[in-house]
């Protein structure tokens, strides 16, 4: 599917607010509503519109810390591995990666703690390298067309 100037300006509407009606889309870009949604309903057909989700504020909901953790999983652990932390409440991403480590997840914890147990369980399956998150100077891109590289 060609994603022309209309279509990029619909999916930076959605990427800032996945609530606002089509007819406030419609708006912003000059085309009617059912076009706006008949547009949409094509995106997501081809699969570049993947979903729409709630964000949650996490230290809101007390998981004050952020983590990432990166693990180089023992051999022959890596099925189990994989397996495993699907299932693990506080991990909310899991990537796959080349290099040293194995894979790196992100989580968010409710205090040290909690942490501590965390890793204890992780731990079980290879060697972690565990880092607090911070602050986030990139929390979340809106992706606008043509996407290019920002000058230095």
């Amino acid at each position: 599917m060609k994603v022309d100037g209309l279509n990029w300006l619909i999916l930076e509407i959605l990427q800032k607010n996945a609530r606002v009606t089509t007819s406030e889309i419609a708006k912003k870009v000059g085309l009617s509503s059912p076009s706006v949604a008949e547009r949409i309903q094509k995106m997501e057909d081809a699969g570049i519109i993947n979903g729409y989700k709630a964000q949650l504020n996490m230290e809101n909901l007390g998981y004050t810390l952020g983590v990432y953790i990166s693990i180089k999983i023992r051999f022959g652990q890596v099925e189990n591995f994989t397996e495993y932390v699907q299932a693990v409440p506080e991990i909310c991403e899991c990537h796959k990666l080349t290099g040293n480590d194995c894979m790196l997840m992100k989580g968010y914890v409710k205090d040290p703690k909690h942490l501590e147990d965390l890793n204890k369980r992780l731990a079980n399956y290879g060697e972690l390298t565990t880092s607090l998150l911070l602050s986030s100077i990139v929390k979340e891109r809106t992706y606008s067309a043509p996407f290019q590289p920002a000058s230095l």
